[in-house]
């Protein structure tokens, strides 16, 4: 989280104690950098469910 904010790509809101959590927020380079980092058509398209994971189809129990 430093290096994310040391080197600008977000600001944590600081009126707020750090116990309590602060909020987050990409700046502009921030938004910029992430937008960059996904290939082509990938952010359009749903990852595929991996075998074995919940919600699973739903089977009739004994």
């Amino acid at each position: 989280m430093q290096r994310l904010e040391a080197t600008g790509l977000v600001v944590r809101d600081t009126s707020h104690p750090v116990h309590a959590g602060q909020p987050v927020t990409l700046t502009d380079a921030g938004r910029t950098s992430l937008a960059g980092s996904h290939p082509t058509g990938m952010a359009a398209s749903a990852p595929a469910p991996r075998t074995g994971t919940w919600p699973s189809p739903t089977r009739s129990r004994r």
